[in-house]
């Protein structure tokens, strides 16, 4: 939808700018056309004066007069070709400028998605790569509140990870605090689909601080997904509007996240193997020493 919007779009901007092109040549085409005129009625009038058809005392006036009516007639042409080129002009410095803000924007976006990648490298542990994301993401976007959940397969349910802002003594206690949230936020686990809610109301979350609390201006839950299995979900809620720019960034992470987190998890999932694999050899060695059998 968004592709065809944007390809309609264009297709105006293009016809929209060919008919100016087509006005613009009329408007040169009329002006030649005046000239022409006013050349052929001066030479007119010449060719009259030699022959003597005119009167000598009122040939010049009649020389000056048709000049001067051709060149009003091609003043208001003049006058419609300089409005024109002028709003050509401003429209093609508007549209440099747009560009100019969009290409900032977007390397904007992208040197945050690489510092954000770097940052989610770093991380040891799936508790670690939560709190990076959510303080990474506060340092680059209006976060005010954020919330980030793991998945669990076993249980079916959501485990609170990491929060940023939030009200709580612990990451599990901001679910319990805000009963509405956990609620939409397995409708947003099941659907496998990124939630906006604008203006959402305090029945979701309140977002609270040293100072007192405050109904968020839009809420984002974006699910993290790897290779068609779900991971977990990230809420960020902001007392201001976060963009299309920040939803553009959270797309663009949320597959980084997703490798990073499933990495991080084979490798704890490794570990607790081997240490099941390690306390097994350890009990089989004991069993088999001398006096650690049946007697």
């Amino acid at each position: 939808m968004e592709e065809a919007r944007a390809a309609a779009a264009a297709g105006d901007a293009v016809r929209l700018h060919e008919l100016r092109r087509s006005l613009i040549r009329l408007c040169w085409r009329l002006v030649l056309l005046s000239l022409s005129l006013l050349l052929l009625a001066a030479a007119g009038l010449y060719a009259a004066l030699v022959m003597d058809r005119l009167p000598s005392g009122n040939a010049e006036w009649l020389v000056l007069c048709g000049l001067l009516m051709l060149l009003f007639s091609c003043l208001p042409w003049l006058l419609l070709l300089r409005l024109m080129i002028g709003r050509e002009l401003l429209d093609a410095f508007s549209a440099a400028e747009a560009s100019l803000r969009s290409a900032e924007a977007e390397s904007r976006r992208r040197a945050c998605l690489v510092e954000l990648s770097t940052l989610l490298q770093q991380a040891r542990s799936p508790a670690e790569l939560a709190r990076l994301l959510l303080s990474g993401l506060a340092h680059r976007l209006p976060v005010h509140q954020g919330l980030c959940c793991y998945w669990d397969e076993g249980t079916q349910s959501l485990q609170a990870a990491a929060r940023y802002g939030a009200d709580g003594a612990d990451e599990a206690q901001v679910l319990l605090r805000q009963p509405e949230l956990a609620p939409l936020l397995l409708q947003v686990a099941r659907s496998r689909r990124p939630v906006t809610l604008v203006r959402p109301g305090a029945r979701y979350l309140r977002i609270s601080s040293g100072l007192g609390d405050a109904e968020p201006a839009e809420l984002l839950i974006h699910p993290i997904e790897h290779r068609g299995r779900l991971l977990g979900l990230l809420e960020l809620a902001s007392l201001q509007p976060f963009g299309d720019e920040a939803s553009r960034l959270l797309q663009e992470i949320a597959p980084v996240l997703a490798i990073c987190l499933d990495s991080l998890q084979r490798a704890e999932r490794s570990e607790r193997l081997l240490e099941q694999v390690q306390g097994a050899n350890a009990a089989g060695q004991q069993t088999l020493e001398p006096g650690g059998g049946v007697a």
